[in-house]
């Protein structure tokens, strides 16, 4: 396996990457395999590197099973030039360096979009606007940040407090006066409030509305995974869960959905960054 720098343009502003470039693979006669490749985008306020080493790990044992692997530092992060952008706002970045990977390496017939939470995002935005780019197969979207005030407060209700309400320990902190009661009850009463606001996601300008529309335009296969221990990933299921329009889309046979039990949101814990490596590569090589 061989890693080096690669640096590229996006708008007048140098970013950076990492390629990874697995061994050659000697083909026998007649043979034609499939040459893959797989992009990994960032989501704020990560670099190239990811938490705990997460995308360098992910990049090397894909390299390792004969991927072509591109990670990427966006405008204005990690090393790359510009001012900081949003997940919003990225996108121009993530077609510029799928232009390069594509320009590097001709010779790959598929190519995969990898990212983790407000990355996830940017990438079905991507596809929203550039839903023809015929040679991204696979997209991995993993806890996907849907952020909205009122799938918050319901999130935070039935995943934080009801958990809380349901702990000896939280009791034994409040009849100990180490839990200020009043300002629980009051989070838990202003939460109530925000969750009963209309889950309307129609809107255009709603980053939410869009990404749904790029999850239905993608024709190729979607694997969205999904932590067991994480806010977001929560929230994101209980927006499928209230949202018939979500319902309809999550039903189609080219999405798949995978939950890592008792992941945290970063894959922190090593046995479950395995897991979440072990089956982005299966996905894949298969």
């Amino acid at each position: 396996m061989l890693e080096q720098g690669v640096i590229f343009n996006s708008k007048g502003k140098q970013l950076i990457a990492i390629e990874h470039l697995p061994m050659p693979v000697t083909m026998t006669r007649g043979e034609n395999a499939t040459k893959k490749g797989v992009i990994i985008v960032v989501g704020g306020p990560q670099t190239r590197v990811g938490s705990h080493r997460l995308f360098v790990y992910l990049a090397r044992a894909l390299a390792k099973q004969g991927l072509t692997v591109f990670r990427f530092d966006y405008s204005g992060a990690g090393d790359s030039e510009g001012e900081l952008s949003t997940f919003t706002d990225i996108q121009s970045d993530i077609d510029a360096a799928i232009q390069t990977f594509q320009q590097r390496h001709s010779d790959i017939t598929e190519l995969a979009l990898w990212g983790l939470c407000d990355a996830a995002s940017a990438i079905l935005l991507y596809l929203n606007d550039n839903h023809q780019q015929t040679k991204i197969k696979q997209v991995f979207l993993v806890n996907p940040w849907v952020r909205q005030v009122q799938t918050q407060a319901k999130t935070y209700l039935r995943s934080y407090y009801l958990k809380r309400l349901r702990s000896k320990a939280f009791w034994r902190k409040l009849l100990r006066g180490k839990v200020q009661a009043q300002v629980a009850l009051s989070e838990i009463n202003q939460f109530h409030q925000q969750g009963k606001a209309s889950n309307n996601i129609h809107p255009e300008d709603n980053f939410v509305t869009q990404m749904l529309q790029g999850l239905s335009k993608f024709t190729g296969q979607s694997h969205i995974i999904l932590s067991g221990n994480d806010l977001t990933a929560d929230e994101f299921r209980l927006l499928v869960k209230s949202n018939k329009h979500w319902q309809q889309v999550m039903a189609q046979a080219s999405i798949e959905q995978k939950i890592i039990n008792q992941a945290d949101h970063t894959f922190s814990q090593r046995d479950k960054q395995n897991q979440l490596i072990e089956f982005t590569a299966k996905a894949l090589v298969k």
